[in-house]
């Protein structure tokens, strides 16, 4: 049986709504107003991380706390992007607690209390999925689709859209990975990818002047 929503709970006793775990303005606004791009992050995030609390679980349980590690950063940094911030401190706190030595000393890590950090960041996951779940117009809010690129033309195009700080660049940036590896390599790529998803374009537009010099020289 589904454990009830403290949310839901705590609005039921004090006749209140309860306030929304996805912050849509701020979203927006982090998106310098495209509420379309805005609207593709929420319904990608509900599509690409509907498993994401029981692959971090079977981590956890199967004894490999490196890759469950990996997989809450990833599900951090989602989080921070679409605005819910509960979601991100919960992953945040859990992020922390699978670091070796995490408490200032050589201790190894506290599988128990990462368990109990996981139950809290699984709660709140489920809790924005329904959220998402409920929007109104988030269906029609369709995952982009990639779009095929020529090489050539990929990069000079990721240029002009951080050149003008369009969001469509998170976009492009999503769906040609595969393209951007090939020519860029996985760590400018990875470093690139980081870049834009913090929407810091001017720093994305330096690394990939940066990437587009060493690829000449060699």
């Amino acid at each position: 049986m589904d454990k009830p929503n403290p949310a839901d709970t705590a609005a039921a006793t004090t006749g209140t709504t309860p306030a929304p775990l996805v912050d849509v303005e701020a979203g927006v606004e982090r998106l310098m107003g495209n509420r379309p791009v805005y609207l593709r992050a929420l319904a990608r995030f509900r599509h690409d991380y509907r498993s994401a609390g029981a692959a971090i679980g079977t981590a956890l349980e199967t004894g490999n706390p490196l890759l469950a590690g990996r997989l809450v950063h990833t599900l951090k940094g989602a989080a921070g992007m679409i605005e819910a911030r509960s979601l991100h401190a919960a992953a945040l706190a859990l992020e922390t607690a699978l670091r070796p030595g995490a408490r200032g000393d050589d201790a190894a890590i506290d599988m128990a209390q990462a368990e109990l950090l996981f139950v809290r960041l699984d709660a709140e996951l489920a809790h924005v999925l329904r959220e998402l779940d409920g929007m109104i117009g988030l269906a029609e809010a369709q995952v982009a689709v990639p779009r095929l690129v020529r090489p050539s033309d990929l990069l000079g195009r990721l240029r002009n859209l951080l050149d003008i700080g369009d969001g469509e660049a998170v976009d492009l940036v999503e769906e040609t990975q595969d393209e951007l590896i090939e020519q860029l390599g996985e760590r400018d790529y990875g470093q690139l990818s980081a870049a834009v998803a913090d929407f810091d374009f001017e720093r994305a537009l330096a690394l990939l002047e940066r990437s587009g010099r060493a690829g000449v020289k060699g």
